[in-house]
């Protein structure tokens, strides 16, 4: 299970843009990080809580490809990461609390909005238990009803349940439930229609939208990163966002509701590829090296991406259009100066391999 200590919350917000006055000299990898720095929406309170009742080096908190729900007043958590394919639901109450919130967690829904991640209480039961398919019960059945699930949560306490011991003293009692082993693939097929769409409209290969996806949050819908990045392409309201309306002919920026509706955060993550394909990115002509820069784009900005080559940036178009594809991706994985914009670029166009091959 991941812990995150939080020492600090102090919001970074840069991720998903292009800040044009930016110094050289800073230290890049902390302007660039997406989930590294202050989640401004994490209250000092809610840390205060964890720490208080669960002890420290115990916080855990949601991220970009972990649900985290606390209930109970906090005693009872569910954590799913979507990147291990791993559910954990732990309790220092009774089993009947175990029992409630395995039942929660299973059929919870893939409509994030209005769902405060940071509080404690229930995420409300779906008929469209977003899970589906992802989760299978002792008897290898797909768990699509409360009455599937309640009997699966008893099976689980009769059989699986484990105990450790917290530094404080506490005991907590938990199950751990394994997703399938493609449960990646599950979700990705969940969002295709929302992705094809997108698509179409804006003229962005599928592939590559659906390794974006996996890259930022695995497929979560409930994804939130530390600089403040929301739903499953993890988009930050008040620059990428801004970008969108803007070219949208709206003013402001959207809101977190907004955002962690699906149709909405995959339209403005690929609204925001466009932004980078026709405008920031506009003179590259090769579209290969067009599109290693508008990944690379993706995370760290357009003009951190151009000033790689030069700090002119009708000078950094000219080089780039100078090289082979795959020396501008080579130089993108070797000499940007963020680590996480130079291992971004290699893990999105893996995946987009991936995606392209199986389409």
């Amino acid at each position: 299970m991941k812990k995150y200590l939080l020492l600090a919350l102090l919001p970074l917000l840069y991720a998903c843009s292009d800040s044009p006055n930016r110094n050289r000299g800073i230290n890049y990898d902390e302007v660039f990080a997406k989930d590294t720095q202050g989640l401004d929406i994490l209250t000092g309170q809610f840390s205060h809580n964890i720490d208080r009742i669960w002890g420290v080096n115990e916080l855990l908190v949601a991220s970009r490809k972990d649900y985290v729900k606390y209930t109970d007043s906090f005693y009872t958590r569910s954590h799913v990461s979507f990147d291990e394919g791993n559910i954990v639901i732990e309790t220092q109450k009774d089993l009947n609390r175990l029992h409630n919130a395995i039942v929660h967690t299973l059929l919870m829904g893939s409509d994030a909005k209005g769902i405060d991640l940071f509080a404690s209480g229930d995420v409300p039961i779906s008929s469209r238990p977003f899970l589906l398919g992802q989760v299978v019960d002792n008897n290898g059945q797909q768990i699509a009803n409360q009455f599937i699930a309640g009997n699966f949560a008893t099976y689980l306490i009769q059989n699986k349940l484990q105990t450790r011991r917290l530094q404080n003293g506490n005991t907590v009692q938990f199950v751990a439930i394994p997703m399938i082993a493609n449960h990646v693939e599950v979700r990705a097929q969940k969002y295709l229609p929302l992705v094809r769409k997108a698509a179409q409209r804006y003229g962005i290969d599928e592939s590559l939208i659906l390794g974006i996806m996996q890259t930022e949050s695995s497929f979560n819908p409930y994804a939130i990163s530390y600089a403040n990045a929301i739903g499953l392409m993890q988009v930050v309201p008040h620059t990428a966002g801004r970008d969108i309306f803007a070219m949208k002919g709206r003013s402001g920026q959207p809101s977190a509701r907004h955002l962690y509706d699906p149709a909405n955060n995959i339209d403005a993550g690929v609204s925001y590829l466009w932004i980078l394909q026709n405008q920031y990115l506009n003179g590259i002509t090769n579209p290969t090296s067009k599109r290693f820069a508008m990944i690379s784009a993706y995370n760290s900005g357009a003009g951190a991406v151009l000033r790689v080559f030069d700090n002119d940036k009708d000078e950094a178009i000219y080089k780039i259009n100078q090289m082979y594809p795959e020396q501008v991706y080579r130089i993108l994985t070797t000499a940007h100066p963020s680590s996480q914009a130079r291992n971004y670029l290699l893990k999105v166009d893996q995946a987009q391999k991936k995606f392209r091959v199986r389409r």
